[in-house]
């Protein structure tokens, strides 16, 4: 194990020309979040964030306003979805506590509206969102969700949405299926557990399409799981120890968000120290690229960060949430 950690660090820092080289600022630049309040430039509680590939705009879920905001390359920001004032409800022109967004390049977005138990289209300007998965009622029926938290799109926009509490990952073959269509399993839906055949909360979701491998940070055992679609059968643990919440290298406190770069690494935002986590591909011994493993608000500081993303040049950003801001640390190497 050692070895795999000094590898990693060796591939990170050490190359000079190596594609794996790869560093970050220490201290983080606000770009979104003046604060606390109901304000366009204002959060109450930023949860998950996502940075479309094409036009590069910045999308993020300010869960009690109750709208998804977007930030326009040039600084200008939006709302993309539910109301502008905050006005929260179960009508389709309204959000309940949005916990995800996915977003593409016409500025169409997919919603996870958790408190509402169901996925919402939004078109570009729409003053309403259509239902496209879920029925927006709670349950376990292939039609119900028990509070939805994070969801991803393959290339076809195929649906992928951690049902959180009812410990699985759903499947939406369209986006345009009628409200009422049942969905699938394509990962837990086995209870609760510490083994890779079970969930345990699941939250934050990447998908790797090229290997149909789905990975899947499981925030009430403090470790992700990585489970190939294809073969349902070949299911490992990736990042931290199931069951033991620590702040060590090899450990991680409730886990939620999650990427990957083009090299291979594993991106966690490690909750409760704190801290962004870099597990590099095998590694058992994640890297703190941001943050200092201390609650704070200062620029090298988090508090329960909850999503993160790049833009296209590696830039990180990061949903600081209970500092109610979004912050971006700067790619040097």
């Amino acid at each position: 194990m050692l070895f795999q950690y000094f590898l990693c660090l060796f591939i990170v820092f050490a190359s000079t020309n190596g594609p794996g080289k790869l560093k970050w600022t220490t201290d983080g630049i606000t770009i979104m979040g003046s604060g606390y309040g109901t304000g366009p430039d204002q959060f109450q509680f930023p949860e998950s964030l996502f940075i479309e590939p094409k036009t590069q705009i910045l999308y993020v879920t300010d869960v009690s306003n109750n709208r998804v905001q977007k930030r326009y390359p040039n600084g200008e920001i939006k709302t993309a979805a539910g109301q502008a004032n905050c006005a929260g409800g179960s009508t389709p022109d309204k959000l309940s506590g949005p916990r995800d967004v996915v977003a593409d390049e016409n500025e169409n977005v997919y919603v996870v509206d958790e408190g509402n138990q169901r996925v919402q289209f939004w078109e570009k300007d729409a003053k309403s969102g259509q239902m496209v998965a879920g029925d927006g009622t709670r349950g376990s029926s292939l039609s119900e969700f028990s509070y939805p938290f994070r969801l991803t799109l393959d290339s076809k926009k195929n649906i992928f949405v951690s049902d959180t509490q009812n410990e699985r990952v759903m499947n939406w073959s369209s986006v345009y299926i009628p409200k009422t269509s049942a969905g699938k399993i394509v990962a837990g839906g086995h209870g609760a557990g510490l083994n890779p055949y079970q969930l345990n909360g699941p939250v934050g979701l990447y998908l790797d399409e090229p290997k149909d491998d789905l990975y899947i940070a499981n925030g009430n055992s403090h470790s992700v799981t990585q489970y190939n679609m294809d073969s349902y059968g070949d299911k490992i643990i990736v990042a931290g120890i199931p069951g033991r919440p620590g702040n060590s290298a090899a450990q991680l406190y409730s886990p939620e968000g999650l990427t990957r770069d083009k090299y291979g690494n594993l991106y966690i935002t490690d909750c409760g120290n704190h801290r962004i986590q870099m597990f590099c591909p095998d590694a058992v011994f994640g890297i703190t690229i941001a943050g200092t493993g201390r609650m704070g608000n200062a620029s090298n500081e988090l508090n329960l960060p909850r999503a993160v993303a790049f833009d296209s040049d590696l830039n990180l950003y990061v949903t600081d949430t209970y500092n109610y801001r979004v912050q971006k640390f700067n790619r040097i190497q």
